[in-house]
């Protein structure tokens, strides 16, 4: 299992985070936030959670490849930075 808190700032920040997860479309990807549980390919999803807030991201069944790690850097929340 692989988890990590994201941070989309705003729509056009989800929209590049779904282009980037469409390169891993036989990657179960799930982003989580209060009760919900949406697939991270979803662009209508994830627009439907609230993104003012960081997400957790979950890749359920095994761990991240190495090439996802690094596609989602940009997306990655450091709570010590003030979003």
């Amino acid at each position: 299992m692989y988890r990590a808190k994201i941070f989309l700032k705003e729509l056009s920040n989800v929209k590049d985070f779904v282009v980037m997860t469409a390169k891993y479309d036989t990657l179960k990807i799930n982003l989580i936030s209060d009760i919900y549980t949406i697939d991270a390919h979803s662009l209508i999803g994830i627009i439907s959670l609230d993104i003012s807030q960081p997400i957790m991201l979950e890749i359920p069944d095994q761990d991240a490849p190495e090439e996802f790690k690094q596609d989602i850097e940009p997306y990655l929340y450091d709570a010590e930075f003030d979003h």
